[in-house]
């Protein structure tokens, strides 16, 4: 899974050490909330979720975990397929 970070900072340029809570408003944005322990105050962040959609990373041309699985049948296929009652076509 790829995924793109989304920098959070408070207004003081410091950094959250962990986010207290993560929502959804009914107008439709992402929430993040945190204390700023360098400030000491809470700090609430929201989003549009169609911001956040326009800068989600384009998809693998090939997915990593479907790279890896055998192009074609194997008899293991096969095995697993009859013991759940399926019979598995042959070629």
């Amino acid at each position: 899974m790829s995924y793109r970070h989304l920098p959070l900072t408070c207004e003081c340029g410091e950094v959250p050490e962990r986010i207290l809570e993560i929502g959804l408003t009914a107008e439709h944005e992402l929430v993040v909330h945190y204390w700023c322990s360098v400030c000491h105050r809470a700090v609430c962040v929201s989003k549009p979720l169609t911001d956040c959609w326009r800068e989600c990373p384009e998809p693998d041309a090939t997915p990593r975990l479907l790279a890896a699985l055998p192009a074609a049948p194997t008899a293991a296929d096969a095995e697993f397929l009859q013991s759940m009652g399926i019979s598995y076509p042959s070629s």
